[in-house]
């Protein structure tokens, strides 16, 4: 892969003036993704992303193989290592991660587990229904007992809480959160699907814009790709059925 094999995509208008585009909430094969590490980088250049966040459930190590790809190819992507824990409260996103948190504990545990790494905390797919999400209740009970949450997805392209996207977005006028996008991508076609817009080009300043609330949501203007119905089929039984046992099997040969 070179850059002149690779070329940024031209679907998307462009990004204001010296801002960029982040996808802050993809999987890989490594997890219940279907992308391998190497396609991810290849879906992310195409589709003109500056910053991406590999977020596998419950573990890293779908993040250190797109680092690995990274360290060898000559693209202009920045990687956050990051994950989506699975809490008892709904899945939540850490981000700038050495260490995989573990899974199963409450989501106070795990804001406190990523804040020890010095990583920001990203409330995903917020109220959602289908997938198991933080709700409204927990949320303000979080910022009434002082735990940080430092982002929220306004917009997130999967099903997952689509009908809570204008809630969300009306309810984090009072909550405060930095509004980001992500494409929860489980599929390389999906990636940059929703993206999150930053003042700066490096994951550096991906952070500082989260970190003082200068971030904006997008995607809304795409078409959603939609895949052969077998193929979300395939993957819901990835998901069910293989990925949780790897989940498993890893946790117990890396205890924390």
């Amino acid at each position: 892969m070179t850059d002149t094999t690779i070329k940024p995509s031209a679907t998307l208008a462009p990004a204001p003036e010296g801002w960029s585009r982040a996808d802050l909430h993809i999987h890989t094969n490594l997890s219940d993704g279907t992308a391998s590490p190497r396609r991810v980088v290849r879906e992310a250049v195409q589709r003109g992303l500056s910053v991406i966040a590999v977020t596998d459930h419950d573990s890293l190590e779908g993040a250190k193989r797109v680092a690995e790809v990274l360290a060898t190819e000559n693209v202009p992507i920045d990687l956050i290592v990051g994950t989506e824990v699975t809490t008892r409260s709904g899945h939540f996103i850490g981000l700038f991660l050495e260490k995989r948190i573990k899974m199963g504990k409450s989501v106070e545990y795990t804001i406190d587990a990523i804040k020890e790494q010095g990583g920001l905390c990203i409330a995903p797919h917020p109220l959602g229904w289908l997938v198991p999400s933080l709700n409204r209740r927990k949320i303000e009970e979080l910022i009434e007992r002082g735990f940080v949450i430092d982002g929220i997805e306004l917009y997130n392209p999967s099903p997952a809480n689509a009908s809570q996207r204008a809630k969300v977005e009306l309810l984090n006028q009072q909550w405060g959160f930095a509004g980001v996008g992500s494409s929860d991508a489980h599929f390389a076609q999906h990636i940059g699907a929703g993206y999150t817009l930053f003042p700066g080009k490096t994951a550096a300043d991906l952070r500082s814009a989260i970190e003082q609330r200068q971030t904006r949501q997008g995607g809304q203007e795409q078409r959603h790709a939609m895949l052969p119905i077998p193929a979300y089929i395939a993957q819901c039984a990835w998901s069910w059925f293989v990925d949780p046992p790897r989940r498993i099997m890893r946790a117990w040969r890396d205890p924390i």
